[in-house]
């Protein structure tokens, strides 16, 4: 089997904040123009790269572990590519260990979902009016398989006892 060759796009590595956050989406779109992505997917893929980019600002910011460098700890990977057939969002990030099971079945449970489950449990989450100690509702997972309509694909791996390197790719059909 052959694999797929893909072309990268756009890459960062380093801290997340809100400034970074905007010259990434800035330049994710600028990107997309230059491709000549059309607007539709364009719009996907700046919405879920939202989602993304979110989602690793809130869960590094406050990120700890003694002896460890706020800069090593809080380190993002994040990157946009592109195949013949997809463009593919990915994020990496470390995580504390004891948080692996919850977004594991967080992740599993959006997957696991067709659209119309989906569509109900937006709404579901939506009203439900909780939010979680990040500040979200817990849409952000159901939002990106929404608009892409694919598998969140991801992986947990072992960094140490107390952390794991957490990484997530969406894809949206060219």
């Amino acid at each position: 089997m052959n694999a797929k060759t893909l072309t990268t796009i756009l890459r960062y590595h380093g801290e997340i904040n809100g400034p970074i956050i905007s010259e990434l989406l800035d330049d994710l779109d600028f990107k997309c123009i230059n491709l000549d992505v059309p607007d539709s997917k364009r719009k996907k893929v700046f919405n879920i790269a939202v989602e993304m980019f979110q989602n690793l600002y809130h869960y590094t910011r406050d990120l700890f572990m003694e002896g460890m460098k706020d800069e090593v700890i809080r380190a993002v990977f994040l990157a946009f590519e592109m195949d013949d057939d997809y463009y593919y969002l990915k994020t990496q990030n470390l995580i504390i260990s004891k948080d692996e099971e919850k977004l594991k079945q967080k992740i599993d449970k959006v997957n696991n979902m067709d659209s119309q489950e989906l569509k109900a449990y937006y709404r579901q989450v939506l009203n439900n009016e909780e939010f979680s100690d990040k500040g979200g509702a817990g849409l952000g997972f159901i939002d990106m398989k929404k608009r892409s309509g694919e598998y969140l694909s991801y992986e947990l791996s072992k960094v140490n006892e107390n952390l794991k390197k957490y990484t997530l790719i969406v894809k949206v059909k060219k």
